[in-house]
């Protein structure tokens, strides 16, 4: 197993989703906005990691951490770059999905609202799950709401990538890569909705009209609309609601933290109810939206992890190793320590 088995489909769903984003864009001065984001995201990639490295060396009595952190550097300069290569790629993903997701809101028209709706008062016996919820939709939830999930994502990703080469490893990373790529536009073009918050908006009536989502929600919401309603194209203005992203990628990070964060499995499981509740209570999602997005997640690791673990790699069909080329014996898989 070596990281090119996962990383080589990552780099070929991202150049994918790019190629049908500049394929189907209506004009390539939309792209800009959303390629602003990649400095701060590979920004906040160094400070969490370089916050964690710092973290880890006061726990662990380091006398001196700045000093052991510059030794660090220079050691594994290698891998560090290898580490700002992938964060590159997986915020570039992210931004193809971002660049995708306002042309769905275009080709598929938003029709199933009102049945996700239904569905959600059935499950709930007869109730709207907002309404029991209602107490996560407390001042600054917004600002909760995105920053939060945003952080978890980043420190998944840093300490995946971070772990050597396994099967579990290129089922979480390659996971990360399906679940933007494919996952969510597939569901989204079966499923298209807008959530509760845009409800009305849509003319299905004034059932969440009373559904208070705070002033940074509804600012964000109003922007959106505004993006939608005439037919432009601004930085992350798709709408879509089935699934929730947010919940799909917590669900993610619960399988990431599972796998090579274990310590801190209870913080992703508790990231992943915020995350969960706050979709509802803000008004972006409806509740199955989060819980098909969290069968998605497992769904697709357990495909991934069952691949990986039995069938041979793409990448190493397209480049055998020298020892498979001598016919030597290939060394065994190692799997991250659980």
């Amino acid at each position: 197993m070596q990281d090119r088995d996962w990383f080589i489909p990552c780099l070929g769903l991202t150049l994918l989703t790019t190629g049908i984003a500049l394929w189907f864009i209506p004009a390539l001065d939309g792209l800009l906005p959303a390629l602003r984001i990649l400095p701060a995201w590979m920004a906040s990639a160094g400070l969490i990691a370089l916050s964690g490295a710092m973290a880890s060396m006061m726990c662990q009595g380091v006398k001196q951490p700045i000093s052991a952190l510059r030794t660090h550097v220079r050691n594994d300069s290698g891998k560090i770059a290898s580490m700002g290569v992938f964060m590159l790629l997986a915020g570039m993903n992210l931004i193809a999905f971002m660049w995708m997701k306002p042309l769905l809101n275009y080709f598929v028209p938003f029709t199933a609202d009102p049945l996700l709706a239904n569905i959600d008062h059935v499950l709930f016996l007869g109730h709207d799950p907002w309404t029991l919820v209602s107490w996560m939709s407390f001042p600054a939830a917004g600002l909760i709401y995105h920053p939060a999930w945003f952080v978890l994502m980043i420190v998944a990703l840093l300490r995946t990538a971070a772990a050597p080469p396994s099967p579990e490893k290129s089922a979480v990373l390659l996971g990360y890569f399906v679940l933007w790529s494919l996952v969510g536009p597939a569901i989204h073009t079966m499923i298209p909705a807008a959530g509760p918050i845009f409800f009305e908006r849509l003319d299905y009536g004034p059932r969440f009209a009373s559904l208070d989502s705070g002033p940074e929600t509804k600012a964000v919401a109003d922007y959106l609309w505004s993006i939608y309603s005439t037919g432009s194209f601004g930085a992350g203005s798709g709408i879509s609601a089935m699934p929730s992203m947010h919940v799909t990628i917590s669900s993610w990070t619960v399988i990431a933290f599972n796998f090579f964060v274990p310590r801190w499995r209870g913080v992703a499981v508790l990231g992943w109810v915020v995350i969960f509740l706050m979709s509802i209570a803000l008004g972006w999602h409806y509740a199955c939206d989060g819980i098909v997005g969290a069968i998605a997640a497992l769904a697709c690791h357990f495909a991934l992890l069952r691949l990986f673990r039995t069938a041979p790699s793409f990448a190493s069909a397209l480049f055998p190793s020298r020892q498979k080329l001598r016919g030597l014996p290939q060394p065994s898989v190692s799997r991250a320590a659980e």
